[in-house]
This record gives structure tokens, C-alpha cells and sequence, in this order.
């Protein structure tokens, strides 16, 4: 990195190597963290126990298909834009300006998608939550302009406005929730408009916190363009296999079995959320942490802070949770959902390793291997799908429960391997935070880096 480059991030604050670099983002996003787990709970034990195991898997199911779709056909934009953003503020503009032209001709693709893919997946299902799906597919265009604006704030190092955004959107949710059931009126489409309102607003708080944070003209390049596409491909294998993992479960719940049975299996996975909320509060630092630093050793010293981090923090939140789920299912949710304690215990154990995954696959993006996590991930995710094919109809929700561990401890697995290679560490280095005296210092190769905002030419 150029000496007017340096003194440039040194001036404007962004990034402080080391230990107390990493305190402000990493607290910023554990404090966002933690008040969205609350709120999560919050609604969940309020959706549980005002629409009960039916109502809740018919609202699951007419979410679940339009957030999958948006998430699936975003292409990884919103990686490509925290990577470029956070190498380059000087070309934001031009970043921004293509991130979201992409993001526009996405979503009319996508859009028409659902309106062909809904009525197929969602045949058994009452018409009414057709037709409330059919409405929610506005869900798309808005989450994936929201997150490439969120992408660059993050990329920008404005940490504290990415969480506000990221706390926004529930927050916002929870309060439409919580007042239609004071006038005893939250009904399954009621919530689903109090959830498309809640992202729309969060859009128009993005949309102003990224003029805040950068002036600069909005601009077309087609070859920007590409390369945000290309960056973004690479590490959207990755993302869209994760997500398959988490979310396949549950599609296949909402295909094949009765609405209840997904209820059951929501409550279940709710339970996880606050064990797999630790490694996403620490992938959204890691990420344009890693992308920024350039020294290999200041990268490997950064990355066995982060894993070995979310590693016991999601342990140690997690093992209270095993032993008193049916206490907890019971008291928050109701005895109509005491079936799902056991499949909890699972996806407990599973959410786990999902937690360090997620950090593991933000490492090896920020590290510019994007493809690297792409492919643990589509192995991870043929797991899935065997693993459901075999389990799911001879032992139900538990047998998708121990699939999805299986798919998480497979892709874990190898993303630690490559993100050691990658650091010039041994796995016991990597994890346990021990460094040899003298690191293997890696040259960069150059076919990895992305021509767009190089600041170290």
C-alpha cells in the first residue's frame, strides 16, 4: 500500500491494526446482536402464541420462498461492494451506481420467477397465503438494493451505521407486530405487510446513510460492472450454498409436510438464532477487516482472534440452551410446541458450527478467496440434500435436523483447512491462537486480486 494511501486510513480513523482495531466494530455488532436476539424472541413467542402451529408455519412458508428467491439470485453484490468499497472509498460512486443497476435487473428476473415458482411450492396451502406470497415477491427488489447500500456503508467502515441498519429493520417489524396484536388484529397477512414495511423503510434509511457517508456521483461502468459480477459470483456460491444449508430444511418442510409440522420446526430453529447471531455479528467485521489489512501476519493474527472468538462465545451460550430446552419451549412458546425439543437439541449442536462457519467463509472472502468458501459450501449443501433424502421421510423433523449438522460439520471442516493453508497456519494455530515464531509469509498472488480499487499500486 502506497504511503499516501496509508496516511489516508490513518487519518480518517478507519482502521486501527490490532486487538483495539477490532473492539469498536466487534462491540457494535455484539451490542446489535444481542438486542435483535431479544426482539427475535420477542416476536417469535408472540407469532408462536397469537397464530399457533399452523398459523405460524403458513406465515414461515410465505416468507421463507421470496427471502430464499432474493437471496439465491442476488448474485454475492453485496460481497463485491463491502470488498471494493473497503479497498477503494475513492471509486465509490462508480461502484455504487453499478452494484445497484445489477441489483435492479436481478430483481425483475427474479420477481417473475416467483410469481411462476410460488403456486407450485405452495399447491397444499389455503389460497389466502398465495395470494399474501404473491404480494411479499415486492419483498426482493428492496432487500437487495438494501443490502448493496448496506454492503458499501459496512465496506466504508461505517460500522455503526450498518448495525443501526441491520437493527432497524427488526426493530421496526417487532413494533408493527406487537401493536396489530394490542388491537387484536395480527393476522397472517397483516404480519406479512408489517414485515415488506419494515424493509422499506429500512431501504430509505440506507439509501440516506450512503449520502451521508459518500457525495460522490452515482455512475454506470459496465466493466465495473463485471467485475463486481465476477467477484461476486465467486463468493456467491458460497453464500447461496450456506444459505441452502440453513434454509433447505425448511423449504422441504413446507413442501412435502402439513403447515403445523414447519410451525414446530420455526420454533425449533428460533432457538438457534441466538448461538448463530455470535458468528454473524463477527463475519460482518471480519470481512472488510481482512479486505483491508495487507500484511500477512496482521491478517492471521486478526483471523484466529475472530474464529477462536465466536468459536467459544458460541459454545458457551449455547450448552445452557441444551440443557433446559423443553423448560424454555414450554414457558416462551407454549405447550402446543413442546414436539419440537428434541429437533432443538440438534440444530443446538449444529448451530454451533454454523456460528464458526459463518466467520470462516467472511475470512476467506476478506482474504480475496471467495471461491474458496463457495466450494465447501456447495459440498456442504449436496450433504443437505442427501442427507434429507434419506432422513427426513423415515424420521421426520429429527431426521432434518441431523442432516443439517451433518451439512454444517462438512463445510466447517473444510473452510478451516483453506483458511489455514491460505494464513500459512497449522490448525492448531489457527484455532487455538498460537503462532510459530517465524510465519510462513505468503506472497499475494496476483490472479487473485481484483483489479477494482487496488490502493497498494
Amino acid at each position: 500500500m502506497s504511503q499516501q494511501a496509508a496516511s489516508t486510513i490513518a487519518n480518517n480513523g478507519v482502521v486501527d491494526r490490532g486487538k483495539s482495531g477490532m473492539r469498536r466494530p466487534l462491540g457494535l455488532s455484539f451490542a446489535s446482536s444481542t438486542a435483535i436476539q431479544l426482539i427475535n424472541v420477542l416476536t417469535g413467542v408472540l407469532l408462536a402464541r397469537t397464530l399457533g402451529p399452523l398459523g405460524r408455519g403458513e406465515l414461515a412458508a410465505l416468507l421463507l420462498w421470496p427471502t430464499i428467491l432474493a437471496a439465491v439470485g442476488s448474485l454475492g453484490v453485496m460481497d463485491a461492494a463491502t470488498y471494493y468499497s473497503a479497498r477503494s472509498a475513492r471509486r465509490t460512486g462508480t461502484i455504487v451506481g453499478s452494484a445497484l443497476a445489477l441489483g435492479i435487473a436481478e430483481s425483475i428476473v427474479l420477481v417473475a420467477g416467483g410469481v411462476l415458482v410460488l403456486p407450485l411450492v405452495l399447491s397444499h396451502y389455503d389460497q389466502h397465503v398465495l395470494h399474501a406470497a404473491y404480494v411479499f415477491l415486492a419483498f426482493i427488489p428492496i432487500n437487495i438494493l438494501t443490502l448493496t447500500l448496506a454492503g458499501v456503508i459496512n465496506g466504508l467502515h461505517r460500522f455503526g451505521w450498518f448495525q443501526t441498519l441491520r437493527f432497524l429493520v427488526v426493530g421496526a417489524t417487532a413494533c408493527g407486530l406487537v401493536l396489530l396484536a394490542s388491537i387484536h388484529e395480527l393476522t397472517l397477512e397483516r404480519a406479512a405487510a408489517v414485515y415488506l414495511g419494515s424493509n422499506l423503510l429500512t431501504l430509505a434509511t440506507a439509501a440516506v446513510l450512503y449520502r451521508l457517508a459518500d457525495q460522490s456521483p452515482l455512475k454506470l461502468s459496465f466493466r465495473i460492472g463485471r467485475e463486481l459480477l465476477s467477484f461476486g459470483v465467486r463468493s456467491h456460491l458460497g453464500n447461496v450454498s450456506s444459505l441452502l444449508n440453513e434454509r433447505l430444511d425448511q423449504l422441504v418442510i413446507s413442501a412435502f409436510l402439513a403447515p403445523a409440522k414447519l410451525g414446530l420446526y420455526v420454533v425449533a430453529v428460533t432457538l438457534t438464532s441466538v448461538t448463530t447471531l455470535v458468528g454473524s455479528s463477527v463475519s460482518f467485521v471480519s470481512l472488510p477487516t481482512l479486505a483491508r489489512l495487507r500484511g500477512t501476519e496482521e491478517r492471521a493474527a486478526a483471523a484466529r482472534r475472530l474464529i477462536g472468538l465466536t468459536a467459544l462465545t458460541s459454545t458457551a451460550i449455547t450448552l445452557p440452551l441444551i440443557a433446559f430446552t423443553p423448560f424454555v419451549i414450554e414457558i416462551a412458546f407454549g405447550t402446543a410446541f413442546r414436539d419440537a425439543a428434541l429437533v432443538s437439541r440438534i440444530l443446538l449442536i449444529g448451530a454451533v458450527i454454523l456460528s464458526t462457519s459463518r466467520v470462516l467463509s467472511s475470512t476467506l472472502i476478506g482474504l480475496g478467496r471467495p471461491l474458496d468458501a463457495g466450494i465447501s459450501e456447495a459440498t456442504a449443501l449436496l450433504a443437505t440434500f442427501a442427507g434429507l433424502a434419506a432422513l427426513l421421510p423415515t424420521l421426520g423433523l429429527l431426521g432434518a435436523g441431523i442432516a443439517s449438522v451433518i451439512a454444517y460439520s462438512t463445510s466447517a471442516s473444510w473452510m478451516f483447512w483453506r483458511t489455514s493453508r491460505a494464513l500459512g497456519l497449522s490448525a492448531t494455530e489457527l484455532f487455538l491462537g498460537r503462532q510459530r515464531r517465524d510465519p510462513v509469509v505468503l506472497a499475494p498472488s496476483p490472479s487473485r486480486t481484483p483489479a477494482v480499487g487496488r490502493t497498494d499500486q
